[in-house]
């Protein structure tokens, strides 16, 4: 194919040592040849840069090809995000986390679905990997315009994530990251990229290998919860504010909160209260998703505060 079309290869990074240099090798692997790489290394306390280098030293990347910035500091994931976006230079960026790797072919093959570069935002299909060796392939259901795919990533039936996009980068003088807000980031960015674009085409291959490690301590996940509560906010009001809070995007709201809010009545995380304070305006968005005859007997339950009976269920 002609390499008219530019590419820049994001990549937050921030002690991966471990991960690092699987990651380097498959994007200085890419068939594509367009390509800038912008690395952004948010304070690495361990070896991540010195494999960084030496991984630039052995594909001899030449150095009007890449970018390295710095952090003298801790600044998190969104503001680095902030930062690739800024010093990327090409037509299109692509978001790859330090810890995954991508297919040798990803960039070419999303390039080809830009349509010599008319399209604004090029999706595919992704692998789920487990730190104990299993593997999900994860086939998307897009829709073939960005409407309908902001709603389908409004509560997560299309994942709400950056990294298996290929986003026009001149889509990004209108979105910003927040700053600090780190777990949630890429559900409020998607949303309102899939507001400002106008075209969207869909690459029907895995690509993208997301890599999941064993991280399911409670307070971390009770973190994670309360970063998803403030993304929803955030999403709303942003929809609100720019006139598309209809009655789909509210079903879509809904769905999503009850799939937050449901959080609460698993094992681990057991908390009544929190449960009926949630969203308490999805409280019966159960009865649309579903859930097993257990669960929703569940649900039925906490529903009308008959929580002995619920401890009792919560044994089993």
């Amino acid at each position: 194919m002609v390499e008219r079309v530019t590419v820049s290869v994001l990549v937050p990074i921030y002690n991966v040592e471990r991960y690092l240099g699987r990651c380097l090798d498959s994007i200085f692997s890419q068939t594509y040849r367009e390509i800038q790489y912008v690395f952004v290394d948010n304070n690495s306390t361990d070896k991540s840069l010195l494999i960084l280098e030496d991984k630039i030293r052995k594909y001899g990347i030449s150095p009007k090809k890449y970018q390295i910035v710095r952090h003298e500091k801790n600044e998190g994931i969104a503001v680095s995000r902030n930062d690739c976006v800024d010093y990327a230079t090409s037509d299109y960026v692509l978001f790859v986390d330090s810890d995954d790797w991508i297919e040798p072919d990803m960039v070419e093959q999303m390039v080809k679905a830009s349509k010599n570069g008319t399209v604004d935002i090029i999706g595919c299909n992704f692998f789920q990997e487990y730190w104990n060796g299993d593997c999900l392939y994860v086939k998307e259901p897009y829709a073939d315009n960005c409407y309908e795919n902001m709603l389908k990533a409004l509560d997560y039936e299309v994942s709400s994530v950056l990294w298996k996009l290929l986003i026009r980068r001149s889509l990004f003088h209108k979105v910003r990251f927040t700053p600090h807000l780190d777990i949630v980031e890429d559900y409020i960015v998607t949303i309102k990229l899939y507001h400002h674009a106008s075209t969207f085409a869909y690459v029907t291959k895995g690509l993208y290998h997301y890599i999941l490690y064993q991280d399911s301590t409670s307070s971390r996940r009770l973190k994670s919860i309360q970063s998803h509560i403030k993304g929803v906010i955030i999403v709303e009001d942003y929809l609100k504010q720019n006139g598309l809070y209809d009655e789909h995007v509210k079903k879509r709201l809904l769905l999503r909160k009850f799939n937050i809010k449901s959080n609460f009545l698993t094992k681990s995380l057991l908390d009544y209260k929190a449960y009926q304070e949630t969203f308490p305006e999805a409280l019966n968005m159960w009865r649309e998703m579903g859930y097993s005859k257990k669960e929703c007997v569940k649900f039925w339950l906490a529903d009308h505060n008959m929580f002995f009976l619920l401890n009792l269920i919560q044994r089993f």
